[in-house]
């Protein structure tokens, strides 16, 4: 068979299991079949325990307990889609496409990085220290992982993350950082006929401590402010006692993100309605995935592996985040959107794009030969 018939066939396996990342039998189970494969190819692999909320982590390797690695990399084994979606939409192809819960997003690209080492140059494998970490939960934003992830990148000289490639096969080289918040104001209700003066308005505290936050996007920047949802009051005749507020940051760089909280705490801290208190919470934080030197270099190298692959490789700068950019806080340079190209992510419609599917196997086994 074929490089291609190959990969679909394991493919198929992998996509026919449920593995949202709720199910942690299912995502263990997939965990367990890559496991299988690189065991298959003489590489240590194991499963790892992370929380007992989540199915196991992956690592394999060709030098067990080392300290250093040459290249980690990395995909992610849980999908969006919930128990029973594999069973109604199972794996299917054609001649241009591959479909099925999470055939793109991202069982394409945990199997690329496998093929990629399996069919890359004896004497490369040998010569190089590999990592390979595929994590559970990234779907939900690596809560169990992130710190894993972290702490391998920082034993790696470079990452390759093989999230799908973009629709037109691009790949990414930088990525936004980001923080999202909740604001909430609580006032004190009074009957909007009778006695508003006696009431507190939660929503006018809100409005104002918005139009102060909004102030600090700079599009030109990439620094962005988007107070995305906003609640308050239940009834019209009534003084509004409370008001809420969900905010989305994003930023190129992790220093803007700082400048940012610190302008959203001081604004939090602000009386904008007297009798209003307000109760600012920090939901999350990822780190910027910065373009550094070391990253252009990593972009360079990518480029030629493409290139010996036969097709030349395009770069966006993304502003939503990945597991690239957790791993990318250790220093370590980063590029993302290493595996097979698609689109229709977390929808029905989700496909994987098949010409692209040797291509970027090639170019992976090419990095190898170039470090």
């Amino acid at each position: 068979m074929t490089i291609l018939q190959d990969f679909l066939k394991d493919l198929a396996e992998l996509v026919n299991i449920d593995a949202g990342t709720r199910n942690a039998a299912g995502v263990t189970k997939a965990a367990e079949i890559m496991k299988r494969h690189y065991e298959s190819i003489g590489f240590h692999a194991e499963l790892v325990d992370l929380s007992p909320d989540c199915g196991k982590a992956l690592l394999a390797t060709n030098r067990p307990g080392a300290d250093h690695y040459d290249i980690m990399l990395n995909a992610h084994l849980d999908t969006v889609f919930p128990d029973g979606t594999a069973a109604a939409r199972p794996f299917r192809f054609d001649d241009v496409k591959a479909y099925g819960p999470g055939c793109l997003d991202c069982k394409a690209g945990v199997l690329s990085i496998f093929y990629g080492i399996k069919t890359a140059r004896k004497e490369d494998i040998d010569r190089l220290s590999i990592l390979v970490c595929c994590n559970p939960d990234e779907e939900l934003i690596s809560p169990w992982s992130s710190e894993w992830l972290l702490a391998q990148g920082k034993k790696a000289d470079r990452v390759l993350i093989c999230e799908p490639a973009r629709a037109n096969g691009a790949l990414v080289r930088s990525r936004k950082g980001s923080a999202f918040y909740t604001v909430t104001f609580h006032g004190l209700s009074a009957h909007a006929g009778n006695n508003p003066q006696e009431g507190h308005n939660a929503n006018i505290a809100l409005v104002r401590f918005i139009s102060e936050i909004y102030q600090y996007n700079d599009f030109e920047r990439g620094t962005t402010v988007n107070p995305g949802i906003i609640e308050g009051g239940k009834i019209v005749n009534a003084i509004p006692d409370l008001a809420r507020v969900e905010i989305d940051t994003r930023f190129w760089k992790d220093e803007d993100g700082r400048w940012l909280d610190q302008k959203i705490q001081e604004a939090a801290k602000k009386v904008w309605v007297e009798g209003v208190t307000c109760e600012l919470k920090r939901n999350s934080f990822l780190p910027a995935m910065p373009l550094s030197d070391a990253t252009k270099e990593l972009v360079g190298i990518v480029n030629q592996a493409a290139e010996k692959a036969g097709f030349t490789a395009e770069w966006v700068d993304a502003g939503g985040g990945s597991d690239g950019n957790h791993i990318a806080e250790s220093g370590v340079p980063v590029v993302d959107g290493c595996g097979p190209a698609g689109s229709g992510l977390h929808t029905e419609r989700e496909y994987l794009q098949l010409d692209t599917v040797e291509e970027r196997i090639r170019m992976q086994a090419n990095v190898y030969s170039l470090i």
